[in-house]
């Protein structure tokens, strides 16, 4: 009998993925619904939204798994619809057994057939062949038109969830070590117009988005230090060399290079240096890296030398010094430093310091004639203004653009991979964004670590990576990255089953009555519900948000979702005015375990939740001062126990470690080491001398 029973619900899972082509089927703009998806008509689709679509190949996802039925309140709070996603079965850390089935239907408008699936009786089968996911095409905006219904849950059966340990990636030995000399050509570059309006120049402005982060790459080049994009050891850039290390190791002296030189041909000198880094410490600027540069004391003994003496020794160093980034003070002087509103070189730089320099459009950028490192091999970089992301797909796909500053989404991905005009790369970057759910200390019902222990058990992670994230992440374990050199590598055991967690709440004094109603404290009150916050412009924040009301709901606890503009979202988190949050951490070139501490210190920066470990943050100053190579041991066991420390206390739920893709024309080639540089750094064009490799294929 369990054998029929499995089949039966194997047959359900075929039939979701056949479901799922139907509702994802894409239609042409003003054409009707029936249109042919097997058209030849080249012209680019666009996805119809289907809110519940998501949460219905979640729950599908998981229909092998082996599972009681067990009824629940019919109805939750409405919320709005979500934004279409596609399962990407690829995934190789997707697991078919810890799972949670579900009927899900969505309540449409008038006139509007509702779809509603009954899960079968299931039984224990091999593993199935992952199918092939039907692509998506990028998210829609939610609309506020359609409500997702809970018709019924099913409880999984604990189970053991064993993590594919994330492989170690060893530098490869063909790395070229000349840059490929082949000039000529001209690249374009898709930006949309909303986020060229936006940018910043400025090195030291708080929150750059990805754009201005690109920009400043062509214009400005000159920190002292840089990290090989292959090997990640640190190189001298500025510096004529390494720098004399004094005062056991607090004191580093840097002599600059002779031919160091500004666009307009002049010196760049200690003043430059000096001016920037004062600048940076000034409260007013909100230099987010500010409290670094604190513990620095910085002299110019003269025009080519520069000496940093630090309060203590710190194992970040040099990775501080290389935050520096010169400006001409002869220029930027004249004007307010952090404000774009009065100061002209913010928004469009006259003098630079990198190998290309922007016209008075700001839109086309030419090589600088005596830079340092030598002539860069493209002749021109343009940038081409694009209306929205619809636009900026059609542009990548009939090669209108030859690539993008912009990160793309994961619905893109399958489709760019059968273009044969574009070549698809794809890595784990050293400053991955990871994904987590913020626990509020303040609120009652959560300050029990052993409560937040027990519901991090109710989320099915591995059907997240791949219904939400389209396969474009990984699971992580501690709080730091999986790329990160002190990640948590090896299995967690357990991680997900919703029968663990009510058992656990259980175990507390939490219980529910009768299946389906509300659970009860230890005193025989209903738990108050939760209030969950996540950012309007995430639709992933949003599938999860949903996602775990829907779980919630099997333990008897009621959660209100409530989507937020960023600017009341970042305020509301600050404030501390939350449950729970869906949150993204992403700090960009954050590469030392030390780095994502804000959220975990007592006093950080991004610790919202109320989070305060005496031991934790002893173990991170620890940490940081373990300077020597002869530390390297005891540093690794020292962010090994941290994890381990956070992990117990529980006061975020990391998801995941998002993955990176980017798209590029086949005429344009990134120089060899460009490309081989991804999976150990961020982007290859964004580490020296990357935009100087780059050629045209077409150039004469």
């Amino acid at each position: 009998m369990r054998n029929g029973r499995r089949g039966g619900s194997c047959q359900l899972l075929a039939f979701s993925y056949q479901l799922k082509f139907w509702l994802l089927q894409p239609t042409r703009r003003g054409a009707s619904l029936m249109a042919s998806s097997h058209s030849s008509d080249p012209r680019p689709l666009t996805p119809v939204p289907r809110p519940l679509i998501l949460l219905i190949l979640l729950v599908l996802l998981t229909a092998c798994a082996d599972v009681t039925p067990t009824p629940v309140a019919p109805n939750v709070t409405p919320t709005p619809p979500l934004a279409t996603a596609t399962l990407l079965t690829t995934s190789p850390a997707l697991s078919p057994t810890a799972t949670t089935a579900a009927t899900l239907s969505p309540t449409l408008p008038a006139n509007t057939p509702t779809i509603s699936i009954e899960p079968p009786p299931t039984v224990a089968l091999p593993t199935p062949v992952p199918a092939t996911a039907t692509p998506s095409l990028p998210p829609i905006p939610p609309t506020a038109t359609a409500t997702p219904v809970i018709a019924a849950t099913a409880t999984a059966q604990p189970t053991t969830n064993p993590v594919t340990p994330t492989p170690a990636i060893t530098p490869g030995n063909q790395v070229p070590v000349l840059p490929v000399r082949r000039t000529g050509g001209t690249l374009t570059v898709g930006v949309l117009d909303s986020d060229f309006k936006n940018r910043n120049f400025s090195p030291y402005t708080p929150d750059l988005s990805d754009i201005s982060l690109h920009l400043q790459r062509l214009v400005w080049n000159a920190r002292l230090l840089y990290r090989d994009p292959v090997r990640l050891d640190w190189k001298p850039l500025a510096a004529l060399g390494m720098p004399q290390l004094d005062n056991e190791g607090r004191k580093f002296t840097f002599t600059l290079r002779e031919d160091l030189r500004w666009s307009d041909g002049s010196s760049i000198t200690s003043a430059d240096y000096i001016f920037a880094f004062n600048n940076a410490l000034l409260p007013e600027n909100k230099f987010p890296r500010m409290t670094e540069l604190r513990r620095i004391n910085v002299t110019g003994p003269d025009l080519r030398t520069l000496v940093f003496t630090f309060d203590d020794r710190y194992a970040t160093a040099l990775q501080t010094l290389s935050l520096i980034e010169p400006l001409p003070a002869k220029v930027w002087s004249r004007y307010p430093f952090a404000a774009p509103d009065r100061n002209p070189e913010i928004i469009r730089p006259t003098v630079v310091s990198g190998p290309y320099r922007p016209d008075q459009s700001g839109l086309s950028f030419s090589p600088v004639l005596g830079f340092t490192a030598g002539r860069p091999n493209l002749d021109r970089i343009n940038l081409k203004l694009l209306a929205n992301m619809d636009e900026l797909y059609d542009s990548l796909r009939t090669g209108v653009i030859n690539w993008t500053f912009h990160a793309l989404p994961g619905g893109w991905l399958n489709q760019f991979r059968e273009n044969n005009s574009v070549s698809v790369y794809r890595w784990t970057p050293l400053d991955s964004g990871r994904r987590y759910i913020g626990y509020n200390l303040d609120n009652s019902f959560l300050q029990s670590k052993a409560v937040r222990q027990a519901l991090n058990r109710v989320l099915d992670v591995r059907s997240l990576i791949a219904a939400v994230e389209n396969g474009l992440a990984s699971e992580q374990i501690g709080f730091l990255p999986v790329s990160n050199e002190y990640a948590l590598k090896g299995a967690n055991p357990g991680r997900f089953s919703v029968r663990a967690t009510r058992d656990g709440l259980a175990t507390l004094g939490y219980s529910q009555r009768e299946p389906g109603d509300k659970l009860n404290d230890p005193f025989g009150r209903p738990v108050l519900s939760l209030e969950l916050i996540y950012p309007d412009r995430s639709p992933e924040a949003e599938a999860i948000a949903v996602y775990l009301r829907q779980q919630y709901q099997q333990l008897g606890l009621n959660v209100n979702l409530n989507k937020l503009d960023s600017a009341t979202y970042q305020k509301r988190r600050s404030e501390g005015q939350y449950d729970l949050e869906i949150g993204l951490s992403l700090q960009s070139g954050a590469a030392d375990a030390d780095d994502f501490k804000s959220q975990l210190v007592s006093r950080g920066g991004q610790n919202f939740g109320g989070y305060s470990n005496p031991q934790v943050d002893s173990l991170f100053a620890e940490g940081l001062r373990l300077a020597s190579d002869s530390d390297a041991f005891r540093r690794r066991q020292v962010y090994e126990r941290l994890q381990q420390l956070v992990v117990d206390d529980a006061p975020y739920f990391f998801l995941y470690t998002l993955q990176a893709y980017t798209v590029m024309s086949n005429n344009v080639d990134p120089g060899g080491a460009g490309m081989l540089n991804l999976p150990r750094w961020m982007l290859a064009w964004d580490a020296f001398p990357a935009y100087l490799n780059w050629y045209s294929k077409d150039a004469p």
